[in-house]
């Protein structure tokens, strides 16, 4: 018996089918593209809804008894005022306004310690550029009150006040009148610094990013050695200065974009 051999087929068989890059890549965009869609269509509601909300404010007025050895505020959107208040008692006005989400606002008093921290709902609506909220604190302190106050944008004033001072605000000047300050240190990002001393009673650093700095300090006798440290800016120093180290106070400005001026009040 003769075994006939079987014929091969020279047919290829097809490979299984896959996805190409390029499909790969339409269901990779298609994805995204819902997503970037769902984000819009979220922050529009959003938007809508906070832009549509009437505006709503209050004001509030609180005591706090003493003794108060320091107090702290920090805000997100809003002015600061700090001020020098008779008595043991810290005195605190809040006003707030918004449209669409209240801020959060909490105030505390715990061991002498007064603490403030008020922010906007941002979330979507912060995106949607319809978030529209302000939280201001006015406080009055107790005489010897350290405090320290920062807020993103917003204006900080200082007034009359004799303890340590450390303020910050990242958009917004800072304004000091009649101050009497132990020491004082203010950081600003973009916004003018203007100082008036009653008296003298420490030393002076500010760090400004863009802003002009004028600083004026009563004509009584006291020396001081004035530094400043400037990428573009010009300064104008018309008091008794010391560049030793026996001068009675230190005056130190560090700033990006603006001039000093160091001057006797009126």
């Amino acid at each position: 018996m003769i075994d006939t051999p079987v014929k091969q087929s020279d047919t290829a068989q097809p490979d299984e089918p896959a996805y190409s890059g390029r499909k790969v890549w339409w269901i990779v965009g298609g994805t995204l593209t819902a997503a970037v869609l769902l984000f819009v269509m979220a922050v529009a509601g959003v938007w809508i809804w906070s832009a549509s909300s009437p505006r709503e404010e209050y004001t509030l007025t609180e005591e706090y008894p003493g003794p108060v050895a320091s107090a702290s505020v920090d805000v997100e959107v809003g002015d600061i005022v700090i001020e020098d208040a008779p008595g043991t008692m810290l005195e605190l006005r809040t006003h707030v306004e918004w449209r669409g989400a209240e801020p959060d606002a909490t105030e505390a008093m715990h061991g002498g310690h007064f603490s403030a921290d008020a922010g906007c709902d941002s979330g979507l609506a912060l995106w949607g550029g319809a978030d529209d909220c302000r939280v201001d604190y006015t406080l009055g302190l107790p005489a010897g009150t350290a405090a320290t106050v920062s807020n993103d944008v917003g204006d900080i004033r200082i007034n009359g006040v004799d303890g340590a001072v450390n303020a910050e605000t990242s958009v917004g000047s800072v304004e000091g009148l009649g101050l009497r300050t132990s020491e004082l240190e203010i950081e600003t990002g973009v916004g003018d610094v203007n100082l008036e001393f009653e008296q003298v009673l420490g030393d002076i650093t500010i760090t400004s990013g863009t802003g002009d700095v004028v600083i004026e300090v009563p004509d009584d006798g006291t020396t001081y050695a004035v530094r400043f440290d400037s990428g573009v800016g010009d300064q104008h120093i018309d008091i008794a200065t010391d560049p030793g180290t026996t001068a009675d106070r230190v005056i130190n400005v560090n700033s990006g974009v603006g001039s000093l001026t160091v001057r006797y009040a009126a």
